[in-house]
């Protein structure tokens, strides 16, 4: 089915629908409610919140009194959820491409595994969260709209079908609105413009029907790492936090002695910490201060619905969703670190080929040997050090562990960081008919169209370019023949330019502001000519999603003891859809090696199809598409007036490799005495591969590997399985007067999970030892998971390593269980109104991830992910212990509300970082930096008070991270885990709402 084929068929149901209703709007007479509310986990009309299964239903009335949370915000406070995106994370894989996007992962078993639903009905997925992985966008989720979160913490395939492995979270839109709502905020964050926003809310009922219209703006402002002392440590304190050793300033070896080589000598001066790569001189340099911990970004969502009685026992609703997200200025460093290499067309000779050269005739290198007389090299094989006269670079300079733009910033972007963009358009339209039939069986028939559509854009080096410009050919200018492969030019000479390499080419720091003595303007790199080898890469990726469906429900006229039996059946069609195209310089169609686009070279060197750029790999267009069936039904058996029993199965069939599943489920609810019950539940779920992940093109992410950033191609898998889990819930109920308790232990026994094979796995099984060592290169039963790193020169040494290939594969099994409890307790007369007090937690007791082999090797043993970071693991970081207690005090027209969050300490499972003598400082001499072993327990709290004022307003002030924490300390770039923490330190947040 087309995209136009699925735009009319949607279109088509609507303005049928719609037409309907207003013409049974005309023609009803009286206003009859012809259904019971369904809670999340049934198609049973009345089926009761405290029934079977266990779910958690936050109002809206309850977020006003939080102090109005983003989504984000409420997520990452579930205790249930951890591994949350929605906060700027740009150096991990899987948050990758997904700034301005957000997302819930129930139980920390992957966001793609919890179904997000609106208005019971799905959402196309979010194309570039995550590579593709199957992750809904929160974001887009229209939140002034929403009168209550429905968050079911169990397996719910049978019910719900794909994706709901780890349970289902329900965003249900307001009811009964009447008249308008306007609303405003703004929150203060230090170093920020803060965020703000409007929201507009109208609701018009009738005697037929009502209407809902919502529209929202957010604005977040940027927040950059340079306003974080937390995020900003010297090189010794964190080496992990935004330093690596690819600098400009960068380092040289001289063409007359191969053998040693310097660092630039000014690096200190510009702000760089001299250190050593091994045993190569290199300029160390800070690149995340170039970043932002969080975004500059405008969001909008539009949403509206109208429902209608068509006749007293037929109601139709219809639902439309447009939202918007745009993060215009995504910025990350100057420019990346040059991983490829030049081919030979652009080598003055054939021994220089593969080598970054900088000739004699290069006003940079002629000028730097003026500036210094004499040179102290070190012996890249020893590590002594000796003088030399500048003069030994007069045969030219090979230049090392470089990139064009670094502390200096890029000129291309006035002399900052480099400027990329994310943004998503959502669109969607659900409608329903609901009914019932004169034999008391209620009929409903649904379809929904949704899709997103993300576009990505970002900078790198064209590799062959900047080796050009090195040598004086540089410019678009430059080329008197541009029919001619290759470059036709005299260096310097004409439109023809030289690009400086040297310090002498940078006006100042770009973070500190601090002037370079050393700088001079005639050697400085133009703009033009930046533009020239710097270039533009972009994809347009778009999701859609096409569902019917319809479900019968009612009572057989079988009697239990507790009543009659009650029924739903139902069938649904799913059709996905998945597009990604590129613009022509990064799509490997077009571009396909390092020496295309100014060659026309498409046979590559090695076979190694990465395109032309120093980091950042091409992708391939892709259009794939799936189609599921379904069936399911539901029993509902009240088999005492004390034991309430549910029963649900699921067959979906995907067609192809994929097959077919059947997911049976049961459920069970004993009301043991008058104040306490007991419910269980156990079920088998299923999940298919999604469709982005079932192409065979890539995506480029960057990771640290052994204490540098690389290049990791994560390539898709068209051989996948479909996942599959049995889950299992026992819990007690409490309720006794005005105390509330609950305790559920969970269990979910996953088998083959898609997963991204683990980068950390696969370097330590070739380097067992780390930087120094032996390592197992060299060894047959090694050879084809070598055959996966892209190297500068031999697999020796990991400071060859460019890239990595890995895929997405079917994993190893996973055992995830642990407590839920939940607690509150009501108290009258307290200070002449009520005291309200309670809380959450969860306890995970066990995550085991079994063997991963790849190749036919284990590169990563059985482990249990509890209590761990799992940095470039299968798993997110899995805090032991997660919750918030609460304590709420409410008289008249005020609400004061206190709320403290707990989220307990993790370790760091890497041993490489915290490794005797790991690092070196500037004398060469070996160091060992131990802290951030473990990422601290944090205790959060968040005060927020409401009032209710004349002429139906309200007015909220909210202060989040009372005592201004700052987020717990972990060795990663950003110098916190954006998954877990909060980074914005103590805010102010003051909210307005005015009825009319």
């Amino acid at each position: 089915m087309t995209r136009k084929t699925y735009l009319r068929a949607g279109s088509a149901c609507a303005l049928a629908a719609a037409l309907a209703a207003a013409a049974g709007a005309a023609s009803a007479q009286e206003s009859t409610q012809v259904e019971e509310v369904v809670v999340t986990g049934s198609f049973i009309r009345g089926t009761p919140e405290d029934a079977a299964l266990p779910v958690d239903v936050i109002g809206a009335e309850e977020l006003q009194k939080r102090g109005s949370p983003s989504t984000v915000e409420l997520i990452k406070s579930l205790s249930v959820s951890s591994g949350v995106l929605g906060d700027t994370n740009q150096f991990d894989s899987r948050a990758q491409g997904s700034e301005g996007s957000g997302s819930v992962n129930l139980r920390g078993l992957g966001s793609q595994r919890t179904l997000v639903l609106l208005n019971g009905r799905r959402l196309a997925i979010n194309p570039l969260a995550s590579a593709g992985a199957g992750i809904v966008d929160t974001n887009i989720i229209p939140a002034a709209a929403i009168g209550r979160l429905e968050v079911l913490k169990d397996g719910a395939a049978a019910t719900y079908g794909s994706d709901a492995i780890a349970g289902v979270v329900n965003f249900i839109t307001k009811k009964n609105v009447d008249g308008l709502e306007v609303g405003a905020d703004y929150r203060a964050i230090d170093g920020s413009d803060g965020d703000y926003g409007l929201n507009l809310t109208y609701g018009k009922p009738w005697d037929n029907g009502d209407m809902l219209i919502s529209i929202g703006w957010q604005h977040r402002s940027k927040l950059s790492v340079a306003e974080r002392d937390w995020a900003n440590q010297p090189y010794l304190s964190n080496p992990e936090a935004g330093w690596s050793a690819a600098g400009s300033p960068s380092s040289f070896i001289p063409v007359a002695s191969t053998t040693s080589g310097l660092r630039d000598p000014a690096c200190a001066g510009r702000g760089g910490y001299p250190g050593f790569s091994g045993l190569t001189p290199v300029c160390y340099w800070h690149y995340t201060p170039f970043d932002n911990l969080v975004e500059k970004s405008n969001a909008v969502q539009v949403y509206g619905e109208i429902n209608a009685r068509l006749s007293e026992t037929t109601r139709f609703h219809v639902e439309a969703l447009y939202a918007h997200t745009d993060v215009p200025d995504w910025n990350t460093s100057p420019s990346y670190a040059a991983l490829a290499v030049p081919t030979a067309e652009v080598a003055p000779i054939p021994q220089l080929a593969g080598r970054y050269f900088v000739p004699a005739t290069n006003p940079g290198l002629i000028a730097f040997m003026a500036a210094n007389p004499t040179v102290m090299l070190t012996n890249l094989g020893t590590g002594a050090q000796s003088t030399a006269p500048g003069t030994i670079f007069a045969g030219g300079a090979l230049n090392v562990a470089n990139r064009p733009f670094g502390i200096g910033g890029n000129p291309a972007f006035g002399y900052g960081p480099s400027i990329g963009s994310r943004s998503f358009d959502a669109y969607r339209v659900s409608a329903d008919l609901k009914g019932e039939f004169g034999n008391g069986i209620g009929w409903e028939a649904a379809v929904t169209y949704s899709q997103e559509v993300g576009i990505r854009t970002g900078y790198d080096t064209l590799v062959n370019r900047y080796a050009l410009a090195l040598r004086g050919l540089g410019g678009p200018n430059c080329d008197s023949s541009p029919s001619t492969p290759g470059i036709q030019g005299t260096p310097g000479v004409g439109g023809c330019m030289y690009f400086n390499p040297f310090a002498s080419a940078l006006p100042s720091n770009a973070i500190t502001g601090a002037a370079n003595p050393g700088y001079v303007s005639s050697l400085a790199n133009s703009k033009e000519l930046t533009s020239w080898f710097f270039q533009k890469l972009s994809t347009k990726q778009t999701s859609r999603l096409f569902v019917a469906e319809a479900v019968l429900n009612g009572k057989t006229s079988i009697t239990l003891p507790g009543g009659d039996i009650a029924w739903a059946a139902g069938m649904q069609y799913r059709r996905s859809y998945f597009t990604a195209t590129y613009n022509d310089i990064s799509n490997a169609l077009i571009n396909p090696c390092v020496n295309t686009p100014d060659f026309g070279v498409t046979t590559c060197t090695g076979s190694a199809r990465n395109g032309p750029f120093m980091f950042l790999g091409v992708g391939t267009p892709s259009d794939n598409q799936s189609d599921v069936v379904a069936a399911f039904g539901e029993l509902s058996l009240p088999i005492t007036e004390t034991v309430q029993a549910q029963l649900a199965a699921r067959y979906e069939d995907y067609g192809g490799a994929v097959g077919s599943t059947f997911n049976p489920k049961a459920s069970v609810r004993w009301q043991a005495t008058p104040w306490m019950a007991v419910r269980a539940s156990a079920g088998s779920t299923f999940r298919g591969p999604p469709d982005p992940l079932t192409t065979t093109t890539s995506v480029t992410s960057l990771q640290g590997i052994l204490g540098v950033f690389r290049a990791v191609d994560i390539f898709g898998n068209p051989n996948l399985k479909p996942e599959k889990a049995n889950t299992y819930n026992v819990g007690l109920l409490f309720k006794a007067g005005a105390f509330k308790a609950s305790i559920d232990y969970f269990r979910f026994d996953f088998k083959n999970p898609i997963v991204a094979e683990p980068v950390a796995g696969i370097t330590n099984a070739i380097y067992p030892n780390g930087v120094g060592g032996a390592n197992n290169c060299a060894d047959p039963a090694y050879a084809a998971l070598v055959a996966r790193f892209t190297f500068n020169g031999a697999c020796g040494s990991p400071a060859n390593i460019a890239r990595l290939k890995t895929f997405y594969i079917n994993g190893a099994p996973v055992e995830n269980s642990g407590f839920d409890v939940s607690a509150d307790y009501s108290f009258a007369g307290v200070l002449g109104g009520d005291l309200a007090i309670g809380g959450t937690a969860t306890w995970v007791q066990k995550y085991e991830v079994g063997a991963t082999t790849v190749e036919g090797v284990v590169v990563e043993k059985a482990f249990d992910a509890v209590g761990l970071l799992n940095y470039q693991t299968t798993v997110v970081p899995i805090p032991e212990w997660k919750g918030q207690a609460f304590a709420e005090w409410s008289r008249g027209i005020h609400n004061l509300r206190l709320t403290v969050s707990y989220i307990g300490d993790y370790a760091d499972q890497r041993t490489a970082p915290f490794a005797t003598g790991a690092y070196k400082d500037a004398t060469g001499a070996a160091v060992t930096v131990s802290n951030g072993k473990t990422i601290d327990a944090q205790v959060l709290t968040d005060l927020a008070y409401r009032v209710q004022l004349p002429r139906d307003t309200t007015a909220t002030v909210a202060i989040t991270n009372l005592f201004d924490q700052d987020p717990s300390y972990a060795r990663l770039d950003l110098g916190y885990d954006p998954f877990t923490g909060d980074p914005l330190g103590r805010t102010y947040k003051f909210s307005l709402r005015k009825k009319f």
